[in-house]
């Protein structure tokens, strides 16, 4: 017999909820997500600042406030217009 294993769908609209609810600690880990969302499974995506922020309802200093907190988490790397992400597997 076949198991069918359950999962949860994060999509832009449930975590606009999430944000909503406050159930995020912060703009980095909203961040986090957005990227995950916007861009899956790309290491260098090309990111249009503006067009992002206004897609998620952020502000450009909350935008960089936040890529600042994931640089140091070592999750992402700046590189002027372009990042790199680096996800971590956690053990």
């Amino acid at each position: 017999m076949r198991q069918t294993q359950a999962g949860y769908w994060l999509d832009r609209e449930e975590l606009m909820k999430i944000r909503d609810r406050k159930l995020l600690s912060s703009d980095r880990d909203y961040l986090y997500f957005a990227l995950q969302i916007d861009y899956p499974g790309k290491l260098n995506p090309q990111i249009d600042v503006d067009a992002f922020c206004d897609r998620w309802n952020l502000s450009a200093g909350d935008f960089y406030k936040a890529l600042g907190d994931l640089k140091n988490k070592r999750i992402v790397e700046a590189i002027s217009n372009q990042l790199n992400l680096h996800l971590q597997e956690t053990v």
